[in-house]
């Protein structure tokens, strides 16, 4: 049997890390007053590894005890340990084979307090001890056993194996996916997740708009206008109907017809598709008529001044709608981003995630655009698209800063993904640069900025950032 010792602090991953590798018969945690909620926190996150609804340690079962000390004191800290140390033996003799005590977690005085009660204590309830530690960013436990030193034997390290999905990496700091079911995600995100599913089925027609969007802008910006001024009380799955005008300027006409023809050639948006276009190049101002599947009709006209008027009538799902006021964007990203989870690099990865905060039960107000998890961190990327006439320079990091602080400042990286190049990149000072202002505030956040002419190479933007050869 082995005992493994924990400093509990606002770090829970390293907690649930090492107590999954070693899996130890029995839990000592040490933490203050206020840290003592993240122990709820650990034990979930080990529920949801081993995929079990009941916890594996709790104090009823007699193999989890918890004491709590000033944070400040080492004395404190290294006093209680001994102390607890000489009644667990008083009570069963020398209880385990070994002790493990982990000193990643708590403050530095609490470290200092457990690495003296484990090491300098006569009343150890063990025949032997290891002191552990992993470093921040690492994947491995670091002995800081001073006899394993400079022996032939010695092995410092080992390597974490565990690669924590999104569940597993929420429910270990006390936040849950909305969701009517959260077992789908035991093994992390896949098509049972109706919005993964629907962001798989739209891959080829998002790259699409991608590869064209800046021909398709301003089109896209007119129907982003048009169908929010509409107010829609979505409902489930039902459709509604819709009669809009999408006014619009174009400098070459025909590409752009061409390209709107192709986008509702895709199956997803099969009932806009557009069959053929007729154009009279003698008159100066011409009538296109569009036909369309049923029920829907199109009609554009193309004046003088490049103009292009299109209407488009018949119904609507929710998902369409998303979908056509930009969540197309993060369909985008998180398709070119599944191909490294594909390839194994990333170790889950989804979409339009909603979370709520496991103590108070209270939904956050904000939802995830994109999300996964890479070496057992969390990563998140908002997606934006269109220039939208309100955003100020710094607006655009608002939600940002938001999401975070419903993961309650967690150490998670930020990805800024936007279409919307005048609120992001410099026009004047720095032509070409993503604006100062922004670059200082996205620093504050751990944000990286993703230039929008990079967004078709999400992927590899990414991939740089990380380090990811």
């Amino acid at each position: 049997m082995n005992l493994l010792i924990s400093l509990i602090s606002d770090q829970t991953i390293p907690n649930v890390l090492c107590i999954d590798y070693y899996k130890p018969d029995a839990l000592l945690m040490v933490a203050t007053e206020r840290m003592k909620p993240k122990i709820e926190f650990i034990l979930s996150g080990l529920k949801k590894i081993s995929k079990s609804p009941n916890s594996i340690y709790s104090e009823e079962k007699g193999n989890l005890w918890i004491i709590s000390v000033n944070p400040e004191s080492p004395a404190d800290v290294e006093g209680k340990i001994e102390e607890w140390f000489k009644d667990i033996k008083n009570r069963s003799g020398e209880k385990f084979d070994e002790v493990i005590a982990n000193i990643t977690g708590g403050t530095k005085i609490m470290a200092l307090g457990l690495y003296n009660a484990v090491k300098l204590t006569k009343n150890l309830p063990a025949k032997k001890y290891k002191i552990d530690y992993i470093p921040i960013g690492t994947n491995k436990i670091v002995d800081l056993t001073e006899n394993c030193y400079g022996t032939d034997k010695c092995e410092p390290s080992v390597s974490i194996d565990r690669r924590l999905n999104i569940s597993q990496y929420f429910a270990s700091n006390g936040i849950g996916i909305v969701s009517k079911d959260d077992s789908i995600f035991n093994d992390g995100f896949n098509e049972s997740y109706p919005p993964f599913k629907l962001a798989i089925d739209t891959k080829e027609i998002s790259k699409f708009i991608m590869q064209n969007y800046d021909s398709l802008n301003n089109f896209l910006s007119s129907l982003f206008h048009e169908l929010k001024i509409l107010q829609i009380p979505f409902n489930k799955n039902k459709q509604h109907i819709i009669d809009i005008k999408c006014i619009f300027k174009a400098d070459n006409v025909e590409s752009v017809l061409k390209l709107i023809k192709e986008l509702f050639n895709f199956h997803y948006l099969k009932h806009f598709s557009v069959t053929h276009i007729f154009k009279d190049y003698k008159n100066p101002r011409v009538n296109i008529s569009v036909e369309l599947t049923e029920p829907i009709s199109v009609h554009h006209t193309i004046d003088d001044n490049k103009s292009i008027e299109v209407q488009i009538k018949g119904e609507i799902k929710k998902h369409h709608f998303e979908f056509l006021t930009g969540g197309w964007l993060e369909r985008f990203c998180f398709n070119e981003l599944n191909e490294l989870k594909e390839q194994g690099i990333f170790n889950d990865l989804g979409i339009n995630v909603r979370v709520r905060n496991l103590s108070t039960g209270m939904e956050a107000e904000n939802e995830f655009d994109v999300l996964f998890t890479y070496n057992n961190n969390l990563y998140m990327v908002e997606c934006k698209s269109l220039n939208q006439a309100h955003d100020s320079e710094t607006d655009i990091l608002y939600k940002i800063s938001a999401l975070q602080a419903d993961l309650g400042r967690l150490t998670t990286r930020s990805f800024l993904a936007s279409t919307a190049s005048d609120n992001i990149i410099d026009k004047k000072d720095h032509p070409g640069e993503i604006k100062e202002s922004l670059s200082k505030r996205a620093r504050l956040l751990n944000c990286s900025i993703i230039k929008p002419d990079n967004l078709i190479n999400i992927k590899e933007e990414i991939k740089k950032e990380l380090k990811i050869i």
